[in-house]
């Protein structure tokens, strides 16, 4: 054998891939399957998806200040179904970087810390500000309520995050109630998942291009179906519940707990590492006067066991109104045969309470609560996750839970303190704030309260005359109720909640005029409230004015202006009504109403400066305004684009204020031009004739 010739004539050895080229080539061949992703990606980026907007949104910068403005479509994000009724957050509009010098407190939540029925003028926050201001007078205090309706926690989360950046000195976290019904709750139509990282996942993806255009495909295919009557009447949580019978061992109470905690932890993290200190709530709730809003699961008995069950229930019903004792020994029965009967636990705690056994009654109120098939209220074992998470450090708890026992007949909380199942009455909001500024003792340097002069403050309900509480809100409040309570699980698991809200309204009725009636009619119309929501003051205001009340109504119409947004125009118009209600009570302006008018300017000319935009509306308010307290230099021009847009008798102010102001600069001819202006409203066009011989007639 020739061994050179073998040599020569076999296969070369083939080279090995180094290490550095094996990875490159399966980066390659990674990057070319997710190449049509990426490509599709970037379509739908081009076309527009894709992205998250903020729920603070920064506005214009004007000389230096920068506006930053709550913004409705960043709220929307977090829900996924129903977008026409998504929750809300008060509109907010102020400053970065904060002047200094300023205190700025924000809170975070859900319904329950907005304040959800009150009126904002007497919501907690508002409360707070009030008390604080007297505890610091002369400070320059902001306090920012980001509380948003219908939201769990894990929305919270978010909105806090961003919120972080505009510099607060005190952050209050009063969230837990929607951990299973509202956006993100584990039983809502608005879920994103059972758990915190699988939210998170869903909501990355919905960020994307591609998810956010398979969104929009999938709504534009759906069968588009007109909304019933019913379904418009519909609360907002009605909207977002998808099961409403959860059981004692249902998983979702486990997953409900967990992720509480882990929100809770990772909001008090992110504060703690910008040295912002941080105050967390407990979740008080209608324990004594509301009914477990859910129905029971079918007992787990045998057909003896089941009858005899049955039996005692209906026993305890028939004897309860009239001998809540003998009614004791068939409602211990029915425990004792199903101890998970959340309706049994109620209605047991009922009888005790009415034979003065507060502490066996609040044991099974608090059974019930926990075992309520329908978790619209917080459980307990949720407060006890605020409080496990302030115990573990770094957060400050206010055990508000708590605290509206002991302000509660019996020691369980009931309809003293509750307006509904979660939301507190006006007592329960000025409680909250009570609460909360017991707990600023232990904070340090500038934000401390001490206690002893706080002790000193007050009553709660002077706070509450200052702020403006009054007949027509009390009204609205219980008619927003009576709507919720009409809701059919809710009449049908509490109808002594829709009876006794049908007699309030009733009563309050009564001691309200035939013009009044008819303007809270008005009010109480969906379509009213179709660009917002707009309070009941406002409207009885203006028909007091119509009626020469002028007295009451500035008193009404001042509520009214602070019960909506600050820098909007609605809030533009109930002030101009007011100084309207004040003008006509005396000749001249008094120092009050100097201060109002120049306050409304300064509203008026931060919307434009952090809007940029300046249009026939605001210029007719910040044009008639400017007339009144008589600089005409400046009411001319947006008097003159207020006019454009005059069709009837509705504008004839603007032509007056504009005439005036221009013959008092000097511009009669401009004044005669405009009333000689062609009109196509007769009675409008008359009103201008009649001016016009008036200023012929001073001139000549």
């Amino acid at each position: 054998m020739n061994v050179e010739s073998d040599k020569s004539t076999a296969a070369p050895a083939p080279r090995l891939m180094s290490p550095r080229r094996k990875w490159m080539f399966r980066i390659v061949a990674v990057l070319l399957s997710l190449s049509p992703i990426l490509i599709g990606e970037a379509i739908c980026r081009l076309a527009g998806y894709g992205g998250y907007p903020p729920v603070l949104k920064k506005m214009k910068e004007y000389r230096g200040t920068q506006y930053v403005g709550t913004f409705q479509p960043g709220i929307n994000t977090f829900f996924w179904q129903n977008l026409s009724t998504t929750g809300s957050m008060e509109e907010h509009v102020f400053v970065t970087p904060k002047p200094k010098g300023r205190t700025r407190i924000m809170t975070f939540g859900g319904s329950a810390m907005r304040g959800f029925p009150q009126p904002k003028p007497l919501v907690s926050t508002s409360f707070l500000e009030a008390m604080l201001k007297d505890l610091w007078p002369g400070r320059d205090l902001e306090v920012l309520n980001f509380g948003t309706t219908a939201v769990a926690s894990f929305p919270v989360m978010y909105i806090l995050d961003e919120a972080l950046e505009y510099e607060p000195d005190l952050v209050i976290i009063y969230s837990g109630n929607n951990e299973f019904y509202g956006a993100c709750g584990v039983a809502s139509l608005h879920a994103f998942g059972q758990s915190t990282w699988t939210m998170k996942a869903a909501r990355a993806f919905r960020k994307t291009g591609l998810g956010q255009w398979f969104a929009d495909v999938r709504t534009r295919q759906a069968p588009e179906a007109a909304p019933a009557d019913d379904d418009r009447a519909k609360s907002l949580m009605e909207c977002v519940i998808a099961d409403g019978r959860i059981g004692p061992d249902d998983a979702r109470r486990a997953a409900a707990a967990d992720n509480l905690r882990n929100h809770l932890t990772t909001m008090v993290a992110a504060c703690t590492a910008r040295d912002v200190p941080v105050i967390i709530c407990t979740l008080p709730a209608n324990e004594r006067d509301m009914a477990p809003l859910g129905r029971d699961l079918e007992p787990t008995l045998d057909a003896a066991a089941l009858k005899r069950f049955e039996a005692s229930l209906a026993d305890a019903v028939r004897l309860m109104p009239t001998s809540p004792a003998e009614a004791i020994k068939p409602l211990e029965d029915a425990v004792s045969l199903d101890p998970q009967h959340a309706r049994a636990h109620h209605l047991l705690g009922r009888c005790l309470t009415a034979l003065g056994r507060d502490d066996d009654a609040l044991s099974h109120y608090k059974r019930a609560l926990e075992l309520d098939p329908m978790p619209w209220r917080a459980p307990g074992t949720l407060s006890d996750v605020v409080r496990r998470v302030a115990n573990d450090g770094g957060a400050i708890l206010c055990d508000l839970e708590a605290d509206f026992r002991e302000a509660s007949p019996g020691g369980a909380t009931g309809w003293e303190l509750m307006d509904d199942h979660v939301h507190p009455t006006l007592r329960g909001q000025a409680l909250i704030a009570e609460s909360l500024i017991k707990r600023m003792s232990q904070l340090t340097g500038p934000l401390r309260v001490d206690r002893a002069t706080a002790a000193q403050q007050p009553t709660w309900d002077v706070y509450a005359k200052r702020l403006g509480e009054n007949e027509y809100d009390r009204f609205g409040v219980e008619h927003r109720m009576r709507t919720l309570f009409r809701a059919p699980f809710y009449a049908e698991s509490n109808p002594e909640a829709l009876a006794r809200s049908e007699r309030l309204c009733a009563e309050y009725e009564k001691g309200f005029s035939e013009s009044e009636i008819e303007a809270i009619r008005y009010w109480q119309k969906p379509e009213t409230h179709s660009g917002g929501f707009r309070p009941i003051t406002g409207f009885v205001g203006a028909v007091l004015m119509s009626e020469g009340q002028f007295e009451k109504a500035d008193r009404i119409l001042s509520i009214a202006r602070r019960s909506v947004a600050e820098y909007s125009l609605w809030n533009l118009e109930l002030t101009w009504r007011e100084l309207m209600a004040r003008r006509r009570l005396r000749s001249e302006l008094s120092a009050d109403d100097i201060a109002l008018a120049k306050a409304m300017i300064d509203d008026g000319e931060t919307m434009y400066r952090a809007t940029g935009v300046r249009n026939a509306e605001l210029s007719r308010h910040l044009g008639l305004v400017y007339h009144l307290v008589g600089d005409h230099t400046r009411a001319i021009p947006d008097l003159n684009t207020a006019l454009k847009s005059v069709v009837d008798m509705s504008g004839f102010e603007v032509v007056q204020a504009l005439v005036d102001s221009l013959v008092r600069t000097g511009q009669t001819d401009s004044a005669i031009r405009v009333l000689k202006s062609p009109v196509k409203d007769p009675r409008l066009s008359q009103a201008c004739q009649t001016l016009l011989m008036r200023l012929q007639s001073s001139g000549s």
